[in-house]
């Protein structure tokens, strides 16, 4: 099955023509995807039209799936029918929200506060509102490749924590506070600055909205090196912001991209996505590479 990759920006993100997601697709195929995938960071395939089922067994094809806790939502956050199937949604039907509102609204890769972080995601687009509901991405690679020395220097080897329990009120002050079993449910975690992709081997800079403190550092000097290096990772020159269209299918890459939802006006326009998560690995540092390299 022939396939052709067509460039969306001149540094990250390509569109996959020429095939269906929704149909039967070889195994050859699935490869190629994956290495455009692999390439690029974000896969864009458009005029998707799946059911739930359809959507779980493409994104299965490139590992296996996370399903998503509730973590302070009152809503559901997953299909009843497909609990792989995460619901990012503002909807309220009969008086109840039928998903997790303003998800997303921040810089990030996803899973970043957990210990195992995911490897991808995979967002299906079905309502977008008429104006704004953009999702912005970034690409770590070239973002660490352009690090002045002096911050190359001062991360380089260096882990930073990422805490859910410490940056949810900031991150969802919509949302009611985690329980107590949440917070021992998604423990601090410790994640290497520079991280070494586990299929590539390229290092890419691993910071994000749930990082706050940076081993070495002082606090009021490591939040403000997390401050600087956010900031640096989501300039213009690394960022593709990709405009909705119904239908859209969107893959991207946790281990070397960060993405963010744009913020609209979610008390006038309908927003309703379906995402589907993939399992990924531990950040590693420094141990990868020599591995992938055998590999190759």
């Amino acid at each position: 099955m022939a396939i052709k990759v067509r460039p969306l920006s001149n540094v990250i993100g390509a569109e996959i023509q020429g095939i269906d997601p929704a149909g039967d697709i070889d195994d050859d195929t699935i490869a190629e995807i994956r290495q455009a995938w692999l390439d690029h960071n974000v896969l864009l395939f458009r005029n998707v039209s799946w059911t739930p089922a359809q959507h779980v067994a493409f994104t299965r094809r490139f590992g296996p799936l996370h399903i998503m806790p509730r973590l302070a939502n009152e809503a559901p956050v997953t299909l009843p029918d497909h609990p792989e199937v995460f619901i990012v949604s503002n909807l309220v039907r009969e008086g109840k929200p039928v998903g997790v509102r303003r998800a997303g609204w921040g810089w990030h890769s996803d899973g970043e506060d957990k210990l195992v972080p995911n490897m991808g995601s995979m967002l299906y687009a079905v309502i977008v509102p008429p104006k704004g509901g953009d999702t912005a991405f970034s690409n770590m690679y070239a973002a660490y490749d352009a690090l002045p020395d002096r911050l190359r220097d001062a991360i380089e080897g260096r882990r930073a924590r990422f805490s859910r329990a410490e940056l949810h009120p900031v991150n969802y002050p919509h949302l009611p506070p985690l329980t107590e079993q949440e917070k021992r449910d998604r423990p601090d975690v410790w994640h290497p600055l520079v991280r070494i992709h586990s299929e590539t081997g390229r290092k890419s800079l691993y910071v994000g909205r749930w990082t706050v403190e940076i081993e070495g550092f002082g606090k009021d000097e490591g939040k403000a090196l997390i401050r600087e290096l956010s900031e640096f990772a989501v300039q213009p020159q690394f960022v593709y912001r990709h405009r909705w269209r119904v239908g859209d299918v969107v893959l991207w890459d946790n281990r070397c991209s960060q993405h963010c939802a744009i913020p609209y006006d979610d008390e006038k326009h309908e927003r309703h996505m379906l995402r589907t998560t993939l399992e990924g690995d531990i950040p590693a540092y420094g141990t990868v590479r020599s591995e992938v390299a055998e590999a190759a």
